[in-house]
């Protein structure tokens, strides 16, 4: 006997580039509807930290958009923006420093200033607590730059003040703290378990993505080292710290300038949306992000909300699947022999397509 599938929660997280969550969500729940408008869809879109988190937050919670200009990556002047509720704020690094949006690619140079100026932005604004999600970064500047931006100042050994960035991290000798303090509670959202240097740190792991060649890498490295040995002046060590290399190091410079803690991206969102009990109530759980590979596993959104699915039918679909044998039903979008341009620009159709087929697939069971 088939069981009919009533009640569908669509979670899923971004395809970086081609498609928000939130999109996602709406493709996959008019899919549903004009097959067979008797079934409940139940949206929540999810992130784990890296672009669209912001996007998400508004979307769970009655949070107030602020938007303001900004420094980017590239030391450009643009508009971004953070959520205020009451006294907490939500602040996403990709709004300044994200890789998307960075025109040049270079983490020697880039720097996470912005994000500074966002947060104390927000101090302004009467934030208490700050959440900050460090995904996506474009940079490898260790938080410094954001520093800065919240009122730090940086001297080099000619006493000359300057902005650090990747490359010039090792010509810090003197850090001279804000007049003011920074009394905001700073969470940061990351799923990232690097250390801040060596082969598994923030430059050897991430920079290369980031437009890094070997070279550059080998020197962000011994930066990133350069930058730990003065942390240890201040009372801060990020050689085995967990979390310390994401995002540039910006793990570890949130520690050493904001006092903050880190904290799983993708478990703080199924709190802010009470994802547990919207499983309870789902027959079918739908989920998806754009590549589903081996680090899936390891803090992403499909892999956590399949560890909480409590044995629910799952489903995920994405644009490229690298896992093999997986213990879940994986149905990639992208379209046999099409270009990695040509998937990203029809990203929204290709999902559109790979939906109605898996429905109609599954008639049996959904109707």
């Amino acid at each position: 006997m088939c069981t009919k599938f009533k009640n569908v929660l669509v979670a899923p997280d971004k395809f970086k580039g081609s498609l928000t969550s939130t999109q996602f969500c709406e493709i996959v729940k008019d899919c549903f509807y004009k097959f067979d408008p008797s079934i409940n869809v139940d949206c929540v879109p999810l992130a784990d930290g890296g672009e669209g988190s912001l996007e998400c937050f508004l979307n769970a919670t009655n949070a107030k958009q602020i938007t303001n200009t900004f420094t980017n990556a590239n030391f450009k002047k643009v508009k971004a923006s953070y959520a205020m509720l009451n006294d907490v704020a939500f602040v996403e690094l990709a709004q300044t420093a994200g890789l998307v949006n960075t025109k040049i690619k270079n983490p020697k140079i880039t720097t996470t200033l912005g994000v500074g100026e966002q947060i104390l932005s927000a101090i302004n604004n009467g934030a208490k607590t700050i959440y900050l999600a460090i995904g996506g970064s474009a940079t490898n500047d260790a938080g410094c730059g954001m520093a800065v931006g919240l009122g730090y100042k940086f001297f080099n050994k000619q006493k000359n003040e300057f902005v650090p960035t990747g490359e010039t991290l090792c010509q810090i000798k003197t850090i001279v703290p804000p007049q003011k303090k920074i009394n905001a509670k700073v969470v940061v959202l990351c799923d990232v378990k690097n250390v801040l240097f060596g082969k598994n740190g923030a430059a050897y792991v991430y920079a290369k993505q980031k437009g890094a060649n070997n070279l550059d890498i080998e020197l962000l490295d011994e930066n990133l080292k350069s930058f730990n040995t003065l942390c240890k002046k201040y009372g801060f060590n990020f050689e085995h710290v967990k979390g310390s290399g994401a995002a540039g190091g910006m793990g570890a410079g949130a520690m050493m300038f904001l006092n903050a803690t880190l904290k799983s991206g993708v478990e703080t969102f199924f709190e802010l949306t009470n994802i547990s009990e919207k499983i309870d109530n789902a027959d079918l759980i739908i989920s998806g992000e754009g590549s589903i590979d081996n680090q899936s596993e390891f803090g992403k959104v499909v892999y956590s909300l399949l560890n909480k699915s409590k044995g629910k039918k799952f489903v995920a679909f994405c644009g490229v699947c690298k896992v093999e044998n997986p213990k879940f039903e994986i149905i990639e979008i992208n379209k046999p022999n099409q270009s990695l341009l040509g998937a990203i620009k029809n990203t929204k159709q290709n999902l559109i397509d790979a939906v109605n087929q898996f429905l109609n697939n599954k008639k049996t069971t959904l109707r």
